[in-house]
């Protein structure tokens, strides 16, 4: 390989790497360049891999596809405002609530339908007449506070990608004060917007997920259709999930990575440029350099190191083990006896112990290194094993 073939390689997993870690890739960044640069390749390599399809416009660019089933179950996040500028890892921003995200989709609908600028009433009143316009019609009444504070998280999102822009104005009596006479204008950009969501009323009208997530018609009704769409689904799920493991996925889909583990494991390592790690439950894709996850882990946070630490005792449950809640916290005030002057924390405080707790173990279900179980158990996953403390040998010497 020559050395502008290698530069060339480098440029193109640069520019795949940022369009796989977000929403948008904005045109300002210099990974944008790099996707129009070697558009045709990086196209190429989205769709045979993931089967993503490569959206560039003038102002960002986009590898839209379907998400995996985990994907489908992450929460939506809003950066949200600070006046000290303390940056937050996306993990901690607020979690849209479902009316929130129903009024985003409403959002939409009235933005595909406006001009270049829109005012923060009007907005609301489109918002209103896409509402009454579903089957069934949805009610919407932004003269109560809560109705407001979810469409303005609605806001606060499409201008954190664009779509919006906060142009001038006021939109406090949409956001957290009584309804006054403030107006904000928004400046509208429609080619982000098209690049988003391509039928925003198709998917209000839609009543169960598979209507969101089908992709049948895109791939031919034979074996050799089928097993394209179950190579594309488990490279996504190697590349998006925390791990890709065995007894997740089912007798079909198993068979078959089994059978073509290298080929897909090869493939989102060239597409990626990073390391896969196989073992005897699956397979993960390690990004050193987190470029690809919301919920960094491990960190400096407090509620992440205790996650990290209750990981000993996840392994030595064993991956058919059960744990309750319970034990979770039983664990957390050993570890605050332990640690909680660094912390901060005082173990004979049970409310402090039971929020640590509550807290360590939705970053560990988030991580995919907890599950939590119909019956209201908890069950750790094999990953777990992964960030147990390490045991130390003397050579010579019996463990």
């Amino acid at each position: 390989m020559t050395l502008r073939e290698l530069d060339d390689r480098t440029e193109r997993t640069n520019a795949i790497r940022a369009l796989l870690a977000g929403p948008f890739l904005d045109a300002r960044t210099p990974e944008y360049t790099l996707v129009r640069r070697h558009e045709r390749e990086i196209a190429g390599l989205l769709q045979a891999t993931f089967g993503y399809q490569l959206e560039v416009g003038s102002t960002a660019a986009r590898a839209a596809g379907p998400p995996t089933p985990t994907g489908r179950d992450r929460p939506i996040r809003v950066p949200p405002g600070s006046a000290s500028g303390r940056r937050r890892p996306p993990d901690e921003w607020p979690a849209m609530s479902d009316r929130a995200c129903l009024l985003l989709l409403l959002t939409l609908v009235a933005l595909e339908r406006s001009g270049a600028q829109t005012a923060i009433a009007e907005l609301a009143r489109d918002a209103e007449r896409a509402a009454a316009d579903v089957d069934p019609p949805v009610t919407v009444d932004f003269n109560e506070r809560r109705e407001r504070v979810a469409f303005a998280d609605g806001l606060d999102l499409l201008c954190h990608w664009g779509v919006l822009t906060h142009t001038s104005g006021s939109r406090e009596s949409y956001a957290r004060r009584a309804q006054h006479d403030d107006e904000a204008l928004f400046t509208i950009d429609h080619r982000r917007l098209a690049l988003l969501l391509r039928d925003p009323a198709a998917a209000l009208a839609a009543t169960r997920l598979h209507e969101l997530s089908n992709e049948s018609e895109r791939y031919a009704p034979t074996p050799e259709g089928e097993n394209r769409a179950r190579f594309e689904r488990l490279a996504r799920r190697l590349a998006e999930d925390p791990a890709l493991l065995l007894a997740d996925l089912d007798e079909d889909d198993q068979a078959y990575f089994l059978g073509q583990r290298a080929r897909i494991e090869d493939a989102v390592a060239t597409a990626t440029d990073y390391d896969v790690e196989r073992r005897r439950e699956g397979s993960a894709l390690i990004c050193d350099d987190r470029a690809f996850t919301d919920v960094p882990f491990p960190t400096n946070a407090t509620v992440k190191q205790v996650a990290l630490l209750l990981c000993d005792g996840l392994s030595a449950c064993g991956a058919d083990g059960e744990l309750s809640r319970e034990a979770i916290r039983h664990q957390v005030n050993r570890l605050v006896a332990e640690h909680g002057d660094h912390w901060g924390r005082d173990a004979s405080e049970p409310a402090q112990i039971a929020s640590l707790a509550e807290a360590a173990t939705e970053v560990l279900i988030a991580c995919d290194l907890l599950r939590r179980l119909e019956s209201g158990a908890l069950r750790p996953s094999p990953l777990a094993g992964r960030f147990r403390a390490p045991s130390l040998r003397t050579a010579g010497v019996e463990p």
